[in-house]
Parts: C-alpha cells; structure tokens; sequence
C-alpha cells in the first residue's frame, strides 16, 4: 500500500501537487484570463488563504501549456540564503526576485540587471524578434512590509527603488503582464507604494481578492484528491465540511488541507464507512495543529510554550468581536513580532479597521479548541524542524535575529542536508554582514565555502571567496589582495573573484592593475555586470569620462549610490551638468556611509562651482565606513576640504 498522502497538510501546494489540487477551478480560470488580460494584476486575500497553492498548482501550469505566451516561475522576494550578500552591494528585493524567474542566468549578469532591462532581452529571441507576452508573477510581496521596528533606511530606498523598478518594466514593457500576490492586509499600502512609485492613479489595475473555500469547493478539496479510494473520508465529506465550517459560511482551506492530512494517516483505507466521532476527532487534530504552532514560534522567539499556549488561550479563547488592537511594540504584553509570527503559522488573521491592525482567530472554528488548550501539553511537543526558507523570508522582512535564530537552527540539526547547511551558513554570513558584524560574516562564509567547496561547488565557493575578500579590505589592503590572489589561483576563470580581487587592488592604490584585471574579465565575459560598472567607477575617477559613461551606460546602477554618483561626476566632466544635477540631489541623501559615493557627488559641486557643500561632503567621506574611502582618495578629499579654507 502507497504511504503517499493526497493532501499537502499545513505547507502550500506546488507545481507537482496539480493532480491532487481541487476546489479551485474557477478561480484558476478566472485568474488566469485576467492575468492575461490585463497589464498589472494583484492577487489579494488573507494570509494562508491559499494565494501562493493557487498559483503554483492551478494557475501556472495551465499557463505554462499555451505556446503563445511565456509564463516564467513564481517569483519570490526573499533573498537567497545562498548568496553572500558582501560579495556585491545591490537590491536584494531585484535580485531575489530576477534570481527566481531566471534561475539559470548567472548571478553576475543579474546583479547588474534592471528588472526591465532583464525582462525585456529574455523575452527577444534576438534583437530584432517581436517579443511574445510575459507572465511574470511576483508572490509574498508583504516581505516588503516590516513591522515597525525593523524599518532601515537602507532597508526603505531599496524597497523604494524595487518598486520604481517594477512600475518601470510594467510601463515600458508592452509584453509584460505582471501578477503580484499581497495579504488583504497590505493592499492599500502595496498601492500607494506603487502610485508613489509613478503608477497613475488612474491606471488599469486588477484586483482579485481569494476568499476561503464554500461548502461545494470545500468537499471537493476533500474528495477530489482521493480518485474514488475506499478511504472513510469518501463518506464523511459533507460532515467533516459541516463539522470544520463551524457555524460560518465558508471553510478555511489550510485547516482542511492539515485535517485531512491526519485523517488520511490516521483511518486506514477499506472502510467505506463514514468516521465516527468525527467532531471529537476533528477537536483533538485542531488542538494539536494549535499546539504545534505554538511551539515552533515559542522556540523560534526563545519563550516557553506553555507559557505562550497560556497567553494566545487567554486573549483568543474567548469571544471578542472587535478582534484583539495591536499594541505599540507589544499587544497584550506580547511583543509584535511574535503575535505576527502566529499569523504566519495560521492561528490567526489580520485586519485594518481605521488605520488600526486588528487580530482575530483564523477561524471560529478554533474559538473552542483554543479555549480548551492545555499550556503544560506544549512543552511536550518537538516544534517543527527548521526551515531556512523561513530564515531567509525573516532575513528580507529586516528581522535580523529572527533570521539568525532560524538559520542557526539549520546549520545545527543533526539530519539537515548539507547544502541546505551551508547555505545557512552562508546567510548567517550575510546577516552578520547587514549587521556591521564583519569579522564574524567573513568566518561564516569562510564555513559556508568550505561546505560547497565539499559538495563540489566551485560557483558558490568563488561567490563566497569574493565576499570574504571583500570583507577583509577593512583589515588592509595587502590581506585582501592575498586572500584574492589565492582564491584566483585555485578558480582561475571565476568572474566573482576577479572583480572582488580588482575591488582590492583599487583599494591598495594599483587602479591600473585593477582596470586590467577588469578588462580581462569582460574579455572572458563582456556582459559581466559587476566588472562593467567597476570599471566604470574607476574611469569616471580618472577623469575619463567617456568609457566611463560607455560601461555604466550598459548596467543598472540605479540603486547602486556609488554608480550613480560616477556617472554624474562622468556626466558634468562630458559637459551635461544639468542632467546630472538632478541626480545629485537625490545622491546626497542616498549616498549615506558610502565614502566612494560622498566624495564623488563633492567632486560634481566643485565643478559646478558649490565649493562650500563640497568641503562638507567631502569630510563626510572621510569618516565613511560603509565602504570606507580608499586611502589614495583621502588625498582628494582633503584637497576639496582645505581648499575652502584656502
């Protein structure tokens, strides 16, 4: 007899799941015209309603059978665990989400492509080709959405600049139909962020909101995966819908899905018979689906889950219409991330009412096994193993130590495959680094190359080698360039190691060595971002502003403070310093701790003539850490510094 279960439990389906997804039909092909119909559709509905299971399992694979439209993978927007971000300064929400529609570009290319730009040449088979339309869809775009204490700055223009990004493609691109999956929660925000992005306010958006199953839906959800099986679930579809509805007019499908799931392994096939009891044993496999929950977030938040079990009985297990107020960092003497986490993991939904974040049980279903839950049964439960999909959705939300407490958990379970632990490795490395902690990134990525260097991984261990490069040039130059020259020798053609070994040399005052190196890289690979855009800097430096602009010109550096301030500085050296004047205000603001950045946008003043902001600007780059400036610019900068007072 097969093991194999026809239902999902408690994860979303998946592309492979489409044979035993049902219950969604209609909204598949509604979906599916309207995606197609239309330039920018958003997909909306509470959280575990079922948004990301409908597009992977019913919606994409239907799509993917027409030969006149190319509909690319689910996009995500959690960065990937296995990339270190210090190898590169660019947009993790872009690159994530580029990463995901095109697995199979390199991530040098990627890092360097606008999501316009990128789009736009995959979808031409060559320059002249018409281009076929594009479904692209962009899921868990909350991700953007933190809470409130873990708002950045740095956090807040990439957030920004991804989304100007996206309205750019969406208005550009005439073959692009764009999806993008958001919890009901963060509609209006996800709008305004869009419209403040250049999206008209009169623009042709659709919207298509996911609601939770109706009874038919429901029951064939339930027996549509079985294919006519002897299972007792056959007989007892109505009642276990009636039973898990509760009272109310519709039935959550990922309590369905975790029901069913149990009762699946629990009723053994060759009873035709309906299952007795069925509303005790429908409260015992919702209680401990509670109890699980509970559990994972306590140990992910360091509480005692009996002690969290007593908290979520207390405020949840009685009525109360109006739903629980989020409090200002804690509701209920809760803090805010935990109780956000507990809608992640599906015991419960959010709601705005007046501007104000309101928490209700999922369903009302639960009111009464919540009430009944017992705290001390908690601690005996093992909460789930970890999942670095989780640690890299709480690494992109800015929730730093939740991320590393996910990703910890990783890297020390004893059954964990190995190159899920090295990439865990690998974003402790990352998350160090977002943190300014760079001496303990560079020992996890050293860790995490050693892991891929085992499982025969050249790629990741040059991605890896050129971060901790990267890294070490805060200890000196002449350590980095040593560390680089090393990694070049045992993966001489790796593009990552020789921009990252150029980066150093430019740091060590050897500009003509670096601009050499750079040229042999794009000589190997002439559309390597990376190499393009440093060279780019580098030129715009020296004052050759022509190459300069012609390699800056061909990458997106839109997001990229030091990028940007090259080309201005390359632009008003060519003579165009109105355009680039309009790119310098912005500069000021995003260019941040970058001393690079900083002391480019002084030298632009000083060619326009503003000596005075220059000096200040200039002395800003002097005390910049994130990057530092390089030592043989410290030169420059003092010259505009002391010049004001001469």
């Amino acid at each position: 007899m097969s093991i194999y279960s026809p239902y999902v439990g408690s994860r979303p389906f998946d592309a492979a799941d489409e044979t035993i997804f049902h219950g969604r039909a209609d909204e598949a092909a509604a979906l599916s015209k309207l995606w197609r119909d239309h330039r920018l559709t958003i997909l909306h509905g509470p959280a575990g309603v079922g948004k990301t299971s409908l597009l992977r399992a019913g919606v994409l694979p239907k799509l993917g059978e027409d030969p006149g439209a190319r509909v690319l993978p689910l996009g995500r927007l959690a960065f990937p665990a296995d990339f270190p971000l210090a190898a590169l300064d660019l947009n993790p929400f872009t690159f994530a989400l580029l990463s995901s529609w095109y697995p199979d570009e390199p991530p040098a290319r990627i890092s360097g492509s606008s999501i316009r730009d990128l789009l736009d040449r995959r979808s031409r088979g060559g320059h002249d080709a018409v281009p076929i339309p594009v479904l692209a869809a962009m899921d868990q775009a909350d991700l953007l959405f933190p809470g409130t204490d873990q708002r950045s700055s740095q956090r807040s223009r990439h957030r920004r600049r991804f989304v100007e990004e996206l309205v750019k493609a969406t208005d550009e691109l005439a073959n692009l139909h764009l999806l993008i999956a958001v919890r009901t929660e963060n509609l209006q925000e996800l709008t305004r962020l869009l419209i403040r992005a250049g999206l008209p306010e009169a623009a042709s958006v659709a919207t298509f909101s996911l609601e939770a199953f109706r009874p038919a839906a429901a029951r064939q959800a339930v027996t549509g995966p079985l294919n006519d099986t002897d299972h007792p679930l056959v007989a007892s579809d109505r009642h276990l819908v009636a039973e898990l509805a509760g009272g109310a007019a519709a039935i959550d499908p990922a309590l369905l899905q975790v029901v069913c799931g149990r009762l699946w392994a629990d009723f053994p096939r060759g009873n035709r018979g309906p299952i007795k009891f069925l509303p005790t044993v429908v409260d015992q496999v919702l209680a401990d689906h509670c109890l699980q929950a509970l559990a994972t977030v306590a140990g992910e938040h360091g509480q005692l889950p009996r002690v969290l079990t007593a908290w979520f009985r207390h405020v949840f297990g009685w009525q109360n219409p109006a739903g629980v107020e989020e409090g200002n960092g804690a509701t209920h003497d809760l803090p805010n991330a935990i109780v956000r986490a507990l809608e992640d993991v599906g015991l419960l939904r959010a709601d705005h009412d007046a501007g104000l974040r309101r928490y209700r049980l999922r369903h009302p279903r639960l009111r009464a096994v919540v009430r009944c839950l017992d705290p001390s049964a908690a601690d005996a439960i093992r909460h789930s193993r970890p999942r670095l999909a989780a640690a890299e959705a709480a690494a992109t939300a800015g929730e730093l130590k939740l991320a590393w407490h996910r990703a910890t958990a990783v890297v020390d379970e004893p059954i964990a495959d190995e190159r899920l632990r090295a990439a865990a490795e690998c974003l402790l490395g990352t998350i160090a680094y977002d943190e300014g902690r760079l001496e303990l990134a560079a020992e996890h990525y050293e860790s995490a190359a050693k892991a891929f260097a085992a499982l025969g991984d050249t790629e990741h261990v040059g991605m890896l080698l050129a971060a901790v490069g990267r890294l070490k040039i805060g200890n000196g130059t002449t350590e980095a360039v040593n560390r680089l020259r090393a990694a070049l020798t045992q993966l001489p053609s790796d593009l990552f190691v020789k921009t990252a070994l150029a980066h150093a040399l430019w740091y060590a005052d050897r500009t003509q060595a670096a601009i050499a190196l750079l040229d042999d890289a794009l000589s190997q690979d002439g559309g390597t971002a990376e190499a393009l855009r440093l060279r780019g800097e580098l030129l715009a430096d020296l004052n050759k502003a022509e190459p300069a602009l012609r390699d800056l010109d061909r990458v997106n550096y839109e997001d990229r403070p030091s990028s940007r301030a090259a080309w201005a500085l390359a632009k008003t050296r060519e003579g165009a310093g109105s355009e680039a004047a309009t790119a310098e205000l912005e500069l000021v603001d995003d260019a941040g701790d970058s001393g690079p950045a900083l002391l480019r946008v002084a030298r632009v003043l000083e060619l326009r003539g503003d000596a005075h902001t220059a000096a200040d600007l200039a002395q800003r780059a002097v005390r910049a850490r994130r990057p530092p400036l390089p030592r043989h610019l410290r030169k420059e900068a003092e010259r505009l510094m002391f010049e004001r007072l001469g």
